[in-house]
């Protein structure tokens, strides 16, 4: 619907220019005065829509746009109704009503000026609107003045105001796209204000000449200069509000997020820290009575509770960190080798039996550190959901222009509605037969989301024989 509304709007302007071109002399006038109401029209509704948008997000640019869009309709309210009561007869009087628009339009201008270094005037006292107002006033009453009391020419003071706004519109432009980001819609409307400029400029010095019709022409772009700043504040408020309304969404999601890991932090804390208190207990009310091999076996149950507390607090870090996109990678082109031994190396495989076959030399552009993490936390899950009387297969082969770290179970598997899911953060799924196995639901999601860093993936496949096979893949290096 906005967007047909736009569209009607540029027909009707356009019509209206070529009906001026068209029917003559009174064409024109007829053009000049629906398009001047147009205009006005447009330049209150964006001087209301900018002031009641100010009003409830105190932003300091839609309050100078909107006091500036203010200023051009009010400016020349008030001296149209004073020429009609009046009715001077003075050169100079009919010149102050014919530069009524140019002067409101360059405040205008000085506003937009202002809505970039204001922005960046961070620690000190906010824009106050009586500031805005009074400093308008007074530049439309030092404008008043100089064209009332100027001894140039009139149509030299137009000219004059013409070319600034051409300048200084484009200057508006130039400085608000260097800023970028919200700023984009104060740069469109320094660029209509300098369409302005430039097609009165022309109009003027085409009256006198063959170019007449150009004059008519270029003469409605008053009304597209007033309607685009109505358009470039609705569409920067709105792309403002979406933006907003994003990080709005992303904060709920970070705080959901943390709720949920605060419910999984004590789930999972509670069982080993009570694990601990209570073996604590009983040799602190039995100390007396035992001996020195029994003291030590207390110890290290106390010893292994406390190392199974530390791995969740580890786990639980790590994938905050994952989750928010924090991890730091340095990638190096090195041998994948070392890397998935590492990974091996660092997981609490305990007695379990690891058969590995990496001898085959494959190169890749590699973080070692997180690869070797996200080996480990394959390896660990591996572990976890597979019987402990069975072994553990861990590969690296090559796949076409990719490299695939293998770790393969003899577990119950993974059904394939559940071979996404279980890549998901906090996933509770567990296999039939291993429902009572703690973990926090995030390894895999820690896996994959490392190995995507890599530009690869991970993926979980049915092993021929049972069980799952883990898939790590990132893509080689081709060597020279």
């Amino acid at each position: 619907m906005k967007k047909r509304g736009t569209y009607t709007g540029v027909v009707v302007i356009a019509v209206l220019v070529v009906i001026g071109v068209l029917a003559g002399d009174r064409g024109a006038i007829l053009m000049d005065g629906v398009i001047g109401g147009l205009a006005s029209g447009l330049f209150a509704g964006a001087a209301v829509f900018a002031l009641f948008a100010y009003s409830d997000r105190r932003d300091p640019a839609l309050l100078l746009v909107g006091v500036g869009a203010a200023a051009v309709v009010v400016h020349l309210a008030f001296l149209s109704t004073l020429y009609i009561l009046l009715v001077p007869t003075t050169a100079a009087w009919s010149a102050v009503i014919g530069f009524a628009t140019l002067a409101g339009l360059l405040v205008l201008l000085a506003n937009l000026l202002v809505v970039v270094p204001w922005r960046e005037r961070r620690g000190r006292k906010p824009l106050r609107p009586a500031t805005v107002i009074a400093a308008s006033a007074a530049g439309l009453m030092v404008l008043d003045v100089l064209s009332a009391t100027t001894s140039q020419p009139f149509d030299a003071l137009d000219k004059a105001a013409t070319v600034v706004l051409l300048v200084g519109g484009i200057t508006v432009m130039v400085r608000s796209v260097r800023w970028g980001g919200r700023f984009g819609w104060v740069a469109a409307a320094g660029l209509a204000i300098a369409i302005f400029g430039i097609s009165t400029l022309i109009a003027n010095l085409a009256e006198r000449g063959t170019l007449t019709w150009a004059g008519r022409a270029f003469a409605g772009t008053q009304g597209l200069a007033a309607g685009s700043l109505v358009a470039f504040v609705v569409v920067g408020l709105r792309m403002e509000s979406t933006r907003s309304r994003r990080a709005t969404d992303r904060a709920t999601q970070v705080m959901e997020g943390r709720a949920e890991i605060a419910s999984i932090v004590a789930h999972d804390v509670r069982g080993p820290a009570g694990s601990i208190r209570s073996i604590a207990g009983s040799l602190r009310t039995s100390y007396q009575r035992l001996g020195d091999p029994e003291r030590l076996e207390f110890v290290g149950m106390i010893e292994q509770e406390s190392m199974r507390l530390l791995r969740v607090a580890d786990q639980m870090s790590l994938g905050l960190k994952t989750d928010a996109g924090t991890l730091d990678f340095t990638l190096v082109v090195r041998d994948l080798e070392g890397p998935v031994l590492q990974g091996l190396h660092d997981a609490d495989v305990g007695a379990r039996e690891v058969r590995v076959d990496a001898g085959t030399e494959l190169r890749a552009s590699i973080d070692a550190r997180w690869l070797a993490e996200a080996v480990r936390q394959g390896i660990e899950n591996a572990l976890k959901f597979s019987p402990g009387d069975t072994p553990i297969d861990l590969r690296v082969r090559r796949d076409g222009e990719a490299a695939v770290i293998e770790i393969e179970d003899r577990g119950p598997g993974i059904p394939s509605e559940m071979r996404e899911q279980v890549f998901e953060k906090f996933c509770r799924w567990r296999p039939y037969g291993y429902e009572d196995r703690s973990g926090s639901g995030l390894g895999l999601f820690i896996t994959r989301s490392i190995a995507r860093a890599h530009s690869g993936d991970a993926t979980v496949a049915d092993r021929p024989a049972g069980g799952t096979i883990l898939a790590i893949r990132v893509p080689l290096e081709e060597t020279t």
